[in-house]
């Protein structure tokens, strides 16, 4: 028999879609009943169930697509603007278990160095990440053949690290004497290409959030060109703005972008 919750009818059932939820019955990513569906199961109206759902949704545990339905939250992979942390890094400072799995690992084509704006041989690297057992993001990057020769997991010496959870770029990547001192980061939205749409395990149309990473060493030496792909509900980005200088005329705010204090003007699309 249900157990039976005290309070108002939404409260009932948000929690009986809660323990739903933390037994397994529905997994990260899994679409919940439609709203006809839960009213009949649970013998409430739609706007109870509309009442419950908005409660999950407020509480992170679901979130909803336009034209599409309900969905339990998958893992999110929290970020703070201004912190330089590669996914593995991120991702064990908050707590959450990783996975990786290897798609490419082959010499850069022509079209690929010219696409991450590399003017020099390089290795391209395709990886799935996953948060929780859970595909997340997509991770395409270019690395200087220079740079990842020094590396072991790049140049064939132990390619298995790139298969494990723990592994992460950015420490192998000081490991062979080529640290990352600084990185700049551009965020795009667009819909997932079919490619991913299959690796993510989510049926297309879906909305994707594209990172765009250059990460530096010293002098300037470019060590690693990226572009990660995640679904929208796996990435938050926290970011503390200031007031454009009073110097700045009308005109110019509406295209200038203020971060720590410094203007950036967007670079025009190509």
């Amino acid at each position: 028999m249900r157990k039976q919750h005290a309070g108002p009818r939404y409260l009932t059932l948000a929690e009986d879609l809660r323990q739903a939820i933390s037994s397994g019955e529905f997994k990260p990513g899994d679409q919940l009943p439609s709203e006809t569906q839960l009213c009949a199961r649970h013998g409430v109206s739609r706007g109870t169930v509309v009442r419950a759902i908005e409660q999950l949704v407020t509480d992170g545990i679901v979130h909803r697509r336009q034209g599409a339905g309900s969905f339990v939250a998958r893992p999110s992979l929290h970020r703070r603007a201004g912190s330089l942390l590669s996914f593995s890094q991120s991702t064990k400072g908050e707590g959450f278990s990783t996975e990786q799995s290897l798609i490419a690992l082959r010499p850069a084509s022509a079209e690929q160095a010219i696409q991450f704006q590399c003017n020099e041989a390089a290795v391209f690297l395709s990886r799935l990440r996953s948060i929780e057992g859970v595909p997340c993001a997509v991770h395409r990057s270019i690395i200087p053949t220079a740079v990842a020769s020094r590396v072991e997991a790049l140049n064939g010496n132990d390619e298995t690290a790139l298969k494990s959870g723990t592994f992460s770029l950015y420490e192998a990547f000081e490991a062979a004497g080529y640290r990352v001192v600084e990185a700049h980061e551009r965020v795009a939205t667009r819909l997932a290409t079919q490619e991913e749409t299959d690796l993510l395990q989510v049926k297309g149309p879906a909305a994707v959030m594209v990172v765009f990473r250059r990460s530096y060493g010293t002098g300037g030496r470019l060590i690693e060109a990226a572009e990660a792909v995640y679904l929208g509900e796996y990435y938050t980005c926290d970011m503390h703005l200031v007031a454009a200088p009073s110097i700045v005329s009308g005109s110019q705010q509406s295209n200038v972008l203020s971060t720590g204090g410094r203007l950036i003007k967007p670079q025009s699309e190509e």
